[in-house]
């Protein structure tokens, strides 16, 4: 259907206004004066995917946060994370040259934010990896969400730790949590005892394990590769009893509380005192969430061709077949000055999640993308560019995702289409797009430098299905009377 614009004025104004960078399929000298611009609709199709329909492998997850719990919704199932953490220990480390012991040592998970019930009684439980992980970036897959947890422990053994707790800590009053939360942005941690177990039993403690490790060498503890292959290759964190709640954590930290002497009032080095040392999971060593949904929930809403879904953090995403072939026998000699489509949201995802006390939220910005090109974006720390790739923010104003410059996009696949006959691997290999909810990067001035898989807990139900209502693509194009 062709759309004539009908004010020379306004289609002036929206033409130059569309696009600062528009792009030409041919090469050619235009007499401004006699620019002719018109606009015409084409219409996309779309479909739900999930995640593992872009790679077996899940998502790409490496990010400095970790995720921990499991929850159960009506509509998408039970989704339950987890992690590996390794330890990071500072260069030339030292402990005091008088030190007497390493008195406790907890493992603490600050979470700025959780998803579920507050009061959901949950167990955790830690566990030391068997192995060093090399984190060098030749092994891609350790990033990958569905990595085996068993490739680094041994799941027979006992654990190091396990400890129960609930997202709100019933120790501390409203007040201080409340506190505490606005002053550094943080809940009160998960504390994890590592020592309680093995001290119960008789055991060597943790504590006393490090301890003789650094005794033993206290090269051991000169940095992180020393101390990650020679002392602690990490943690497995996970949980092995109840349902209800995932943390967002956004900082681990191994805390250490050590005794040690000074000199006292007399002269002499007798006087004990005690200091907190803590070793931190910094960017510098490797952490990794594994997660894992229900597949029976996701087939089905995956099969449904009346609508489609986002659901996060691995799960669904939404498939974009553009009308390629159509639009290029149309306008593959004209000049694509905007290429604008929206994707509405509806407002609940069913009477399930409208009467759900526990609501998902709504994924804030969608990246669309080739397809075939996925995998490269989010292994290679690609950011989108407003060419091939792109960003879509949220509007509750207009309850959609809307993207304005897929025109250079198009432009590009049209000008490499012009040097074949027909697309060598059909038209799927141009057609095909995905809108995948990401989480953005900024840098102090609010600029995007970075985007990465959204790994909270969201969802959005589309507008649009094989079956159901098209996605519109408005296009905004001219054609120019070239000077004889």
């Amino acid at each position: 259907m062709r759309l004539k614009l009908l004010a020379a004025i306004g289609l002036a104004a929206t033409l130059y206004s569309c696009d600062d960078t528009t792009t030409g399929i041919g090469d050619f000298v235009a007499d401004t004066d006699e620019i002719t611009a018109s606009a015409q609709t084409f219409e996309a199709t779309t479909k739900t995917l999930k995640y593992t329909d872009l790679n077996p492998n899940g998502v790409f997850s490496r990010t400095s946060n970790a995720y921990l719990g499991k929850f159960t919704d009506p509509d998408f199932g039970t989704y339950t994370t987890d992690f590996i953490t390794q330890i990071n220990c500072t260069e030339d480390f030292e402990f005091p040259e008088t030190m007497q012991d390493i008195v406790s040592t907890t493992l603490e998970l600050s979470y700025s934010s959780f998803f579920g019930d507050s009061l959901a009684p949950m167990r955790v439980r830690v566990d030391m990896l068997n192995r060093e992980i090399d984190d060098d970036g030749e092994d891609l897959g350790l990033y990958y969400t569905s990595y085996n947890p068993e490739d680094f422990y041994n799941k027979n053994e006992e654990a190091l730790a396990e400890q129960d707790y609930a997202v709100r800590d019933n120790s501390w009053t409203k007040e201080e949590i409340d506190s505490i939360k606005k002053a550094n942005g943080y809940y009160p941690p998960l504390v994890i005892d590592l020592d309680k177990a093995r001290k119960a039993k008789g055991e060597e403690t943790f504590s006393a394990f490090l301890k003789r490790k650094y005794n033993e060498d206290k090269k051991n503890f000169k940095d992180s590769y020393s101390f990650i292959h020679n002392v602690l290759p990490g943690f497995y964190v996970h949980n092995t009893s109840g349902e209800g709640s995932i943390l967002y954590i956004g900082a681990i930290w191994l805390r250490m509380k050590v005794s040690y002497l000074i000199e006292s009032s007399s002269g002499k080095v007798d006087s004990l005192v005690y200091t907190s040392i803590p070793f931190a999971a910094t960017n510098e060593v490797y952490m990794s969430t594994r997660l894992s949904n229900s597949g029976d929930n996701l087939e089905k809403l995956a099969a449904e061709t009346h609508n489609t879904y986002l659901k996060t953090p691995a799960g669904l995403c939404t498939e974009v077949k553009l009308p390629l072939k159509e639009m290029y026998e149309a306008l593959g000699n004209d000049t694509l000055n905007s290429v604008s489509m929206a994707f509405t949201k509806y407002k609940n995802i069913s009477e399930n999640s409208a009467n759900n006390p526990y609501k998902m939220g709504t994924p804030k910005n969608l990246l669309l993308i080739r397809k075939s090109e996925v995998n490269d974006f989010f292994e290679q720390k690609q950011n989108y560019d407003s060419k091939t790739s792109f960003l879509g923010t949220y509007s509750s104003t207009t309850n959609s995702y809307s993207f304005s410059q897929v025109n250079r996009l198009i432009s590009q696949i049209f000008s490499d289409m012009r040097t074949k006959e027909e697309p060598a691997e059909g038209w799927d290999e141009y057609n095909t797009l995905v809108l995948i909810p990401v989480k953005t990067e900024t840098d102090s001035q609010g600029n995007t430098i970075g985007l990465s898989h959204d790994l909270e807990v969201n969802s959005a139900k589309l507008v649009g299905g094989e079956d159901g209502e098209k996605i519109k693509m408005e296009v905004i194009y001219t054609k120019p009377k070239f000077n004889k």
